[in-house]
């Protein structure tokens, strides 16, 4: 079995990824499972810049495959777009309930909804090549109107609807998930068993 180590301390990120390769012949590492705890400096000025940086910390250490992530955030009702700074707000770094009541308030600012998707870099390190992806995802509803439901993902998933399910992120079941056959899933695959 392929080992591909996996860039992030998001536990629920790791879940996801090994969920998206089941049945395939990859394994996903998670740095806590190699005793990997750094912090890294993502100062690139792209999501890719910010997913290569991080993929070559873990893997000057891990010495084996790995891959690693960066997202960016846009809101078409949004002036001034978050870009790069999902959770950095002026210069701060928000919480996860910051962030959320962050663009709750800036929702109703622009009529409490707006049409928003995440573009997201993709990077993978094997026997020292590099590689690299760029995936539009899919759009989403991005409402000022809070889930009761608690967070699944983060805490934005309490704001963010699916449009074609019509359910908030943070409500989709196993199930949802399987039916969504969402963009990122695919081409994400798709990038790694490329490489791999």
């Amino acid at each position: 079995m392929k080992k591909l180590l996996y860039a992030t301390g998001n536990k629920y990120k790791i879940e996801s990824m090994k969920k998206r390769l089941e049945g395939m012949d990859i394994e996903i590492i998670s740095p806590k499972e190699l005793n990997i705890n750094i912090k890294v400096n993502e100062d690139g000025k792209t999501v890719t810049e910010n997913a290569m940086i991080k993929a070559q910390a873990y893997y000057k250490i891990a010495k084996i495959p790995t891959i690693a992530g960066d997202t960016a955030l846009y809101i078409k009702e949004f002036e001034k777009q978050p870009g790069l700074y999902v959770h950095r707000i002026n210069g701060k770094e928000l919480t996860m309930e910051e962030t959320q009541d962050y663009y709750v308030e800036a929702l109703k600012k622009v009529g409490g909804e707006s049409e928003a998707y995440y573009y997201t870099g993709l990077a993978i390190i094997k026997d020292g090549q590099e590689y690299t992806k760029e995936i539009k995802e899919d759009t989403f509803i991005f409402t000022s109107k809070v889930s009761d439901k608690p967070s699944k993902y983060d805490g934005l998933s309490r704001i963010q609807i699916d449009p074609k399910l019509q359910k908030y992120i943070c409500e989709l079941t196993e199930e949802d998930i399987k039916k969504r056959n969402c963009t990122f899933d695919i081409e994400c695959v798709n990038f790694i068993k490329s490489v791999l």
